[in-house]
């Protein structure tokens, strides 16, 4: 009896500490949302930009560079007794300290988006964008502009926010097109079909014709956040997974050069779609504007096509509902290695 109890006992402390790393972690995914990625707004006053946190990153460091209002009001209030020339000269040299401070994080954002690999013009094409921690959304805020919009997880490495690569994807005129026009190309053999989900999922089935060249893999850190993350990650039944750098390359190897055609896919799909169809006739025409997608739905296929564009590829393309509605839609489908 003794040694069963013993048993339960460990039993209930190790549940007890699965519990607490998984509180631990969701704590700092919360914590990661309320930081400021950076951006004072036009005007003078200012707002904290929120970013999400993500399956592969573990508590995000984001560099902060923005400033509240309330600052700027405990200021005054800390200085409304004084002379007139004395508190606007102070005001005035806050203000100028705060400007210099952004203006040193933007500089550092741009050499490390060219560090990366990433035109540095990606800083400004977040501008308008903001994170809604309420609903977990990306929303347009137009007076939004970014310090930074480089990610680090303290898990994995580093990315970019959505809104920017969303910006970069539409400027470039990305095409999703629909299954019925991949399932043609493929068959005359126009395009190459890549598949960027992971190895075991291709295997489990995929699109018959296409290749897998995963734009993801496997957490290879050994410090002691990557370990806390995939110990953390298997209590919760989720993959620990973080960008593979070195994705265009093993692209482009794949496919025999950066002037090939390929068109992209993974499991969903995504979009960039901003508004929403409707049969009525007033929404018939041109749809209406929905909230939740005002930056589309981003994917991993997407953000794919983001990396290839960036690389330097020429013909991208990329499929429209992804693996699920090409298996929905009863299209051929294969299951294996390449």
């Amino acid at each position: 009896h003794a040694s069963r109890a013993v048993r339960i006992l460990v039993a209930a402390m190790s549940a007890a500490l699965l519990l607490a790393m998984a509180a631990a972690v969701t704590a700092g995914r919360g914590a990661a949302r309320s930081r400021a990625v950076g951006g004072a707004l036009r005007g003078g006053s200012a707002l904290r930009h929120r970013v999400p946190s993500s399956v592969s990153g573990l508590g995000h460091r984001a560099s902060s560079s923005s400033f509240s209002s309330s600052s700027c009001n405990g200021i005054m209030r800390t200085h409304m007794r004084m002379p007139g020339n004395d508190l606007r000269r102070r005001v005035s040299a806050w203000a100028g300290d705060r400007d210099a401070e952004l203006q040193q994080t933007r500089d550092d954002t741009r050499r490390r988006l060219t560090e990366m690999g990433y035109d540095p013009k990606l800083l400004e094409a977040a501008a308008g964008s903001r994170w809604d921690p309420t609903f977990q959304r990306w929303v347009k805020d137009p007076r939004a502009e970014y310090a930074d919009i480089i990610i680090t997880p303290k898990a994995g490495s580093p990315y970019i926010i959505w809104p920017a690569i969303f910006q970069v994807l539409k400027q470039a005129g990305l095409q999703s097109i629909p299954t019925e026009e991949v399932q043609d190309l493929v068959a005359k053999n126009k395009v190459t079909l890549v598949d960027v989900r992971m190895e075991d999922q291709y295997e489990q089935g995929h699109v018959d014709g296409a290749i897998n060249v995963p734009m993801f893999r496997e957490s290879t850190g050994s410090g002691v956040w990557d370990n806390l993350k995939r110990v953390v990650n298997a209590a919760l039944l989720i993959r620990s997974t973080e960008r593979d750098p070195e994705f265009p390359q093993k692209l482009e190897t794949a496919v025999g050069g950066k002037n090939k055609p390929v068109v992209l896919y993974c499991g969903m799909g995504g979009n960039l779609d901003t508004k929403i169809q409707s049969s009525k006739a007033m929404y018939k025409e041109k749809g209406y504007e929905d909230v939740d997608k005002s930056f589309g739905k981003e994917s991993r296929s997407l953000k794919a096509c983001f990396e290839l564009l960036n690389a330097g590829f020429k013909n991208v393309k990329h499929m429209k509902g992804g693996y699920s509605t090409w298996k929905y839609e009863k299209r051929p489908v294969a299951t294996g290695g390449a």
